[in-house]
């Protein structure tokens, strides 16, 4: 039977583990009594074996008294191995470090989750690890519960000064480690699923109009036309920068006129086409995409492709280059790209489940979303194509 790396060794001087068993003749029954650490509490906690069953088996008195030192004989031999029943009554899983626990989450996450997720859940183990350590220094997983749960989230909140989205998060993240723990018999409760979030402020969405697109496509054209191609992807094709950023040379159909944004790469785990246009064919052509391999990165180091894919920031840091050419207010993001797609797609008369489908949105509810934008030409649409009374 496996037993935890940081269980007592039966044999360590000065520690004791375990009381001997020993047989107790009472009136109303006998009983093998023994005692064992409790591998949580680490106190000795006392069991009995009830024996009347077995005495009732001997029609002399002698005869079950030596059956049942027997048992007596070998409860001890295995007690002195390190055998500890806590460990028959739950699963061992039960009684593993919290901290061995978590390692192996994040070993079986790096199979499933993108990069950009897994160091989300690597980070939040190491500073919720940290914190473990220093309240309770080798705790069992099983051990840790709501009230630990509440403690973390309040910590992080008061003490480290996290905004709401990033306490909601850690909250998230929680009840995902603790479902995963709970579904692999760590332990019995997932103690975040009672801790509830902060309030969501409302996600400001910001639309790029018109005249401050064609100042992009002005000046990329001129600094940047690999760029330039890759803001038309997230504006007419709707992939998201952190999609492209994992594309492929060989996820590019230029005959059907689409990208494949494969399960691993689309946020929403679920593999999809991308609708391309005809000036993001020509400028793919230029590419002359047919001379790498189809492995390679589609926009790798200097947006070109190459074997070795590129970070998070490499765009945006591109993206923040050109606000400041061309005074670009702070929250355009590259990203606002797709919102102003999704809006202009919208408001142009396609309907509403095209838009969903292509967007890669769950649910129309969500793509409504973006019918709500504010318009900053909204007034004077009205103005010039409201009925008249």
């Amino acid at each position: 039977m496996s037993i935890p790396k940081n269980f007592p060794n039966p044999g360590t001087k000065g520690i004791t583990n375990y009381l001997p068993a020993i047989l107790k003749e009472y009136a109303s029954g006998w009983v093998i009594e023994y005692s064992a650490e409790h591998p949580v509490t680490h106190e000795l906690t006392r069991k009995q074996i009830r024996l009347q069953r077995i005495v009732k088996r001997y029609p002399r008195i002698k005869d079950a008294r030596l059956h049942c030192n027997r048992i007596v004989a070998n409860l001890n031999t295995q007690l002195a191995g390190g055998w500890n029943p806590f460990f028959e009554a739950e699963d061992a899983r039960m009684y593993e470090l919290f901290s061995d626990v978590v390692e192996k989450f994040i070993a079986e996450k790096k199979k499933e989750l993108r990069k950009s997720t897994l160091r989300s859940y690597v980070s939040f183990s190491k500073i919720l690890g940290e914190w473990v350590d220093k309240q309770t220094p080798g705790l069992i997983c099983s051990v840790f519960t709501q009230l630990y749960a509440v403690r973390y989230t309040d910590h992080i909140y008061n003490q480290r000064n996290v905004n709401m989205t990033t306490y909601n998060n850690h909250v998230k993240m929680g009840r995902a480690m603790f479902n995963w723990m709970k579904e692999k018999c760590y332990t019995k409760q997932n103690p975040f699923e009672l801790v509830k979030l902060k309030p969501k402020s409302k996600k400001t969405r910001v639309i790029i109009p018109p005249e401050i697109r064609k100042n992009i496509i002005a000046d990329l054209e001129v600094n940047s036309p690999q760029l330039l191609l890759i803001c038309k992807l997230v504006y007419i094709s709707l992939i998201r920068p952190s999609e492209i950023k994992l594309l492929r040379v060989g996820d590019v159909d230029l005959i059907n006129r689409n990208i494949k944004v494969v399960d691993t790469v689309a946020k929403n785990k679920k593999t999809r086409y991308a609708t391309i246009n005809e000036e993001i064919i020509t400028a793919l052509l230029e590419m002359n995409l047919s001379q790498y391999p189809l492995n390679y990165y589609l926009f790798g180091f200097e947006l070109m492709p190459t074997e070795k894919g590129v970070n998070d920031c490499y765009y945006s840091k591109r993206w923040d280059k050109l606000r400041k050419r061309i005074d670009l207010p702070m929250e355009m993001q590259m990203y606002s790209l797709r919102d102003t797609g999704i809006n202009g797609m919208l408001k142009a008369g396609i309907d509403d489940l095209s838009v969903m489908q292509h967007a890669d949105h769950s649910s129309l509810a969500m793509t409504t979303l973006y019918g709500n934008h504010f318009d900053p030409n909204l007034n004077t649409l009205i103005h010039d194509k409201a009925p008249k009374f």
